[in-house]
């Protein structure tokens, strides 16, 4: 069985970042893209006594709007890729994911995360929900309130840090180009994809 995290937009929105939790949802069969692992050999950073620890995706499979999130196979895609992100958007960055079909506006929001054959071993089932952070690249406005919440990471005294966060209060995204970084918090490790999108 394959540890499966669901992503419903409990959402939150800044200037540019949007941040929501994803919810844990039991076992599935399977990845729906382990097609897609592992990361682009042009990558750096990989060690492989420590293969996750380069946190560039390729330990988990994840799907947005049920359309596989694929890796960015080519090191010249990626370069075109990375130098449009940095002029809409300086703090996107490692961006070596992507999602090839225009989502709709409510699908955007349905990010599901699996435990993948390749990072099982050193990441691990989902141990917690995953976390999103949305990037709106285009100036999209997206409503939002503010919310503190525990995080778990970081500790004061033994207990968990109270962090402000803004959540979404709209249950779709405008149309545009955004890119999400999606964090799998596996028993024993964590990874993170930078995944380009556009929705229409």
């Amino acid at each position: 069985m394959t540890g499966r995290t669901r992503g419903r937009a409990r959402l939150a929105a800044g200037i540019c970042t949007v941040l929501f939790a994803a919810v844990l949802a039991g076992c599935a069969q399977g990845p729906r893209s382990a097609g897609s692992t592992p990361a682009p050999s042009y990558a750096s950073g990989y060690f492989d006594r420590a293969p996750c620890a380069d946190r560039i995706g390729r330990c988990f499979d994840a799907t947005i709007g049920g359309q596989p999130v694929e890796v960015i196979a080519t090191r010249e895609e990626f370069e075109r890729l990375r130098a449009q992100l940095r002029a809409l958007d300086g703090g996107v960055r490692d961006v070596y994911w992507t999602v090839r079909r225009p989502l709709g506006r409510a699908a955007a929001l349905d990010v599901e995360t699996f435990a993948n054959a390749f990072g099982r071993a050193h990441v691990g089932e989902p141990r917690e929900e995953a976390d999103v952070t949305v990037y709106a690249l285009d100036g999209q406005n997206l409503e939002s309130e503010t919310e503190h919440v525990a995080s778990p990471d970081v500790r004061i005294g033994g207990r968990p840090a109270v962090v402000q966060q803004e959540t979404l209060t709209q249950d779709m995204l405008p149309p545009g180009r955004y890119a999400f970084a999606i964090k799998y918090l596996g028993r024993t490790n964590w990874d993170r994809k930078w995944v380009f999108l556009s929705v229409q």
